[in-house]
């Protein structure tokens, strides 16, 4: 339950893949797409071209995702909309990280403002939100053309780098959020620029590459 007194100046930023969720929720989705024939070959292709590329460091995770959400276009929004709350219970909640749910639910409980911060798209992340009780979205939001059709691309920014980090700042702004009292909670490398925002990194099943740079500045693991 959320915390019925006042807000205090502090935040709680959770990452959602493989921190607040034990696994990747795009990997999975992908999966129950291809299941449900939306996949085509030509773009599975793609995407294999795209990771090895990204596991070579000749992409970026911003690409990456730009790649991914290319599959939407040409599709109309209110299916995947449909479709959500049964993935969110399916495939979502049974792979919630038991640990990260319990710390933010403690968090809840100290009355700290709770902000689920991913590159994961809106649309799926609702349900989550809803039921964890969470405070604050910031996400990838889908491009909707006049014509009702998904373009294939995100409305405004693709929430990862350092859009990530001046999302969680501007919003930090906004709810007179002191960062040097406020948590992160992050998986990979890629959350190092938040997790060195705040005054309690924390390190979640952390990649080694996070967890060679946290261990060396002594931040927390989950």
């Amino acid at each position: 339950m959320n915390s019925t007194h006042e807000k205090q100046d502090i935040a709680a930023f959770f990452d959602f893949d493989e921190t607040l969720l034990s696994i990747d929720s795009a990997g999975v989705g992908f999966k129950v797409l291809k299941e449900e024939g939306y996949l085509t070959k030509g773009f599975m292709l793609k995407m294999g071209l795209v990771l090895f590329l990204f596991k070579l460091g000749l992409f970026n995770d911003e690409r990456v995702a730009r790649s991914m959400l290319s599959f939407y276009k040409g599709h109309k929004l209110q299916p995947f909309i449909d479709s959500a709350e049964d993935f969110y219970q399916d495939h979502l909640k049974p792979n919630l990280s038991v640990p990260a749910v319990n710390r933010l639910k403690w968090h809840q409980e100290q009355g700290h403002h709770t902000v689920l911060l991913t590159g994961s798209i809106a649309y799926y992340l609702k349900p989550v939100m809803r039921e964890l009780e969470i405070d604050h979205l910031l996400c990838t939001y889908l491009e909707v053309s006049e014509e009702g059709v998904l373009t294939g691309r995100s409305r405004g920014p693709v929430c990862v780098g350092d859009t990530k980090v001046e999302q969680a700042m501007a919003l930090a702004d906004k709810l007179g959020v002191d960062l040097s009292k406020s948590y992160a909670y992050g998986n990979s490398h890629l959350d190092i620029p938040i997790l060195e925002q705040v005054g309690h990194p924390v390190m979640v099943t952390p990649s080694k590459a996070l967890h060679k740079h946290g261990e060396s500045l002594q931040w927390e693991t989950l």
